[in-house]
């Protein structure tokens, strides 16, 4: 676990007289270093398709956000896929048919959305919009050459997005944001017009790293035109997160000008760092860094023991490695169980179980609460230094600075650790230990004292916790 990347010699040298003593970091121990202030936090988030979406499901969404604590949301409006348009609306791509667009966007799937939505904006919530899946054949080029970077399915040939057809393809994704404002009267703030375009042909179009900037752009231009330019793009939503998608954005300075966030997705070990230092080398280093998608791929095993190892410990591992790499906002992937298209199935990575209407919170609701109850937008992440075998942590400052949230998941190693404050920072009395385990949901477990700067916090063989401590009196 690397929990002190950036300005690793700065952070031992604290360290090393922070209590007045050079010494080594002892391996039971972990040092907040609430003087090294790094990103702010924008929010937790979840994704789900907004065609699967019923009323009956508002209870389940109510405890999302008033229990679970999400604040984002990522809405696919149209069932994993972005080929409504199958004939084309006319032959002009500077013009929307209003009379066909209308019959598509007022159907059945579009309609489950729009409600969905609408539900988000009555709680406060104005959600990022996000398609999926393939486009119409008759949208892509001709030809098929080899990509020139790392795809999901390399034994897979397809033929990319054509050059020809970015304005049709602005024209139609722009057309479905338009009818959701004008004639729904929705509110959303950000808008992703692709998906993985590495992992073709389900997850989306193909879409190279040298193409993506000139498809972003025609759809900027296009949501400019349409009185629309305060939606911002979120991008470029890949699936192998290594892959350099990030420079050709950055170094097109008109598109930038309608880029809200980069966006990345991993369900493996590698994870935003190399992605978050493009941004911060770049002029555009205030620009946020989201991972939209996280969790575990391995649903078809829905035993509970997976459910603990891969969706809960995996799953949240993966969610502070990238916080502490750099992430601003974390998306997990999914809200509920549901069919996808994508992969011609039903699907299990749903926080919530759903069955014949009934809807369920799994072992990974609890495990994500841990953070995303406790950690609200506006806080701050803040460096920690020393390594326990086993154990990756992330800290937090409350938005008022005036609490400490640490956040971990412990796979092994000791059971009994020590949490070091430094004597020149403010430091909590009592730190408040929750906890989830395989027999325990997000309960609180004790109270900590806090004595000589140190606090020794026990814990089960793996668990998931989290230690909050108020650093000033109210």
């Amino acid at each position: 676990m690397t929990t002190w990347i950036r300005c690793a010699i700065g952070l031992f040298a604290v360290l090393l007289f922070s209590r007045g003593a050079a010494r080594e970091v002892p391996q039971d121990r972990i040092t907040i270093l609430q003087s090294e202030v790094r990103q702010r936090i924008d929010g937790f988030g979840l994704n789900f398709t907004g065609g699967w979406f019923d009323d009956d499901q508002k209870q389940m969404f109510h405890t999302f956000i008033d229990d679970l604590g999400v604040t984002k949301f990522r809405v696919v409006p149209y069932i994993v896929a972005s080929d409504w348009e199958q004939v084309n609306d006319n032959d002009d791509p500077e013009v929307m048919n209003w009379e066909y667009y209308n019959k598509v966007y007022s159907g059945p799937r579009f309609e489950s959305s729009w409600r969905a939505i609408r539900y988000l904006n009555s709680r406060g919530i104005r959600p990022t919009i996000a398609l999926m899946g393939p486009v119409p054949k008759w949208m892509l080029a001709d030809k098929i050459s080899p990509p020139q970077h790392k795809v999901c399915q390399p034994a897979i040939q397809m033929a990319p997005l054509s050059p020809a057809m970015y304005q049709e393809f602005a024209e139609t994704v722009v057309s479905m944001l338009k009818y959701a404002r004008d004639h729904e009267h929705l509110e959303f703030d950000t808008f992703s017009p692709f998906n993985e375009t590495d992992c073709y042909p389900p997850e989306g179009p193909r879409i190279d790293p040298d193409q993506a900037p000139a498809v972003l752009l025609a759809v900027a231009r296009r949501l400019q035109r349409e009185g629309m330019g305060d939606v911002k793009l979120s991008v470029a939503e890949q699936a192998v997160i290594t892959t350099n998608y990030t420079t050709p954005i950055l170094e097109n300075a008109e598109l930038m000008k309608s880029v809200g966030a980069f966006a990345y997705h991993t369900y493996g070990e590698n994870s935003v760092g190399p992605q978050v230092q493009r941004v911060l080398s770049s002029p555009y280093a205030n620009l946020p860094v989201w991972l939209t998608e996280y969790g575990d791929l391995s649903d078809q095993d829905q035993s509970s023991a997976n459910d603990w190892k891969s969706f809960s410990l995996a799953g949240n591992r993966r969610a502070l490695t990238a916080l502490n790499q750099g992430a601003n906002a974390i998306f997990y992937f999914d809200a509920f169980d549901d069919y996808e298209e994508c992969a011609a199935r039903n699907t299990y990575y749903g926080l919530y179980r759903t069955a014949e209407h009934r809807y369920t919170p799994r072992k990974r609701y609890y495990a994500t609460r841990q953070l995303y109850h406790f950690v609200r937008p506006g806080s701050h992440r803040v460096e920690l230094a020393g390594e326990i075998k086993g154990l990756t942590v992330s800290a937090f400052l409350s938005p008022s600075s005036d609490s400490v949230i640490i956040v971990g998941v412990k796979e092994g190693g000791p059971n009994r650790i020590k949490i070091e404050f430094p004597e020149d920072a403010p430091t909590p009395k009592t730190l408040n230990l929750y906890i989830t385990t395989p027999s325990i949901d997000s309960a609180k477990q004790a109270s900590v004292p806090v004595q000589n700067g140190v606090a020794v916090v026990d814990l089960p063989d793996e668990t998931i916790f989290t230690l909050v401590g108020a650093t000033r009196e109210h």
